[in-house]
């Protein structure tokens, strides 16, 4: 690939998997909370929750008793990891399908790189569109999906367009599209990097990358430099198979 080639990286992430997989075994689940670890009697976490008892505050590593608090009226189910990873390869064969190269991040989360079998972002949006159809065809599954000229970039639109969602951000405009979001939004800020930040006013992604190296340097250490180039939208990781 020409280093002067643009890139055209696709990322597909399976809304509320563990929940939707539930659903499409048992349709009788559709539009229900459903709460799926632990039991609320003992010590038992939530490992997912649908998006209806997300509405009620309910999320992953909260105490099954008190999401049940929240949500009285919620389904809850055991993990059924067999069937889930069965699901994922089905939707990773789907993927690879459509594009050799392709980086699995975790059961429900994968790049796909397009860029050596597509020459316009036209084409790599009608193929991005191609997997989302597929899988909520072929597998009953939704899924959101973020296209880009970089992993990083397609890792925040995805986030954005959740759940069901597609956003895309052309090549060029990638620093103005992450510039108004809340630091915590970049993949690698975590939630005591982000007080850190908030702490000396730099409250948005436009911020950071703007701020003085020194500054960044100096509140996050040598990642500083890191997150300011993910901040503009810069990010030269390539998808990997391996």
């Amino acid at each position: 690939m020409p280093r002067n080639k643009q890139r055209f990286v696709v990322l597909v992430d399976l809304d509320a998997f563990y929940a939707s997989v539930e659903m499409v075994e048992d349709p009788n689940l559709l539009g229900k909370p459903l709460l799926i670890g632990g039991s609320p009697t003992g010590r038992g976490v939530v490992a997912a929750a649908s998006y209806e008892a997300r509405e009620f505050g309910c999320h992953s590593a909260m105490a099954m008793a008190r999401a049940l608090r929240l949500c009285p009226k919620a389904v809850i189910l055991q993990p059924n990891l067999q069937l889930y990873h069965k699901y994922s390869q089905q939707v990773m064969d789907i993927l690879r399908c459509e594009s050799e190269l392709i980086e699995q991040m975790s059961i429900d989360e994968a790049y796909i790189e397009l860029t050596s079998i597509v020459d316009s972002m036209a084409e790599a949006e009608g193929l991005a569109h191609r997997m989302q159809g597929r899988i909520r065809v072929e597998m009953g599954l939704p899924c959101s999906v973020g296209l880009a000229s970089n992993k990083i970039v397609a890792k925040v639109a995805c986030e954005t367009g959740k759940p069901r969602g597609f956003v895309l951000v052309q090549a060029g405009e990638e620093a103005a599209f992450l510039s108004t979001l809340e630091v915590r939004k970049l993949p690698g800020i975590g939630p005591k990097s982000t007080q850190r930040l908030q702490a000396i006013g730099l409250e948005t992604l436009g911020q950071i990358a703007n701020a003085p190296i020194t500054t960044l340097t100096r509140v996050l250490g040598p990642w500083g430099a890191v997150i300011q180039q993910r901040a503009r939208g810069e990010d030269p990781s390539p998808v990997s198979t391996s």
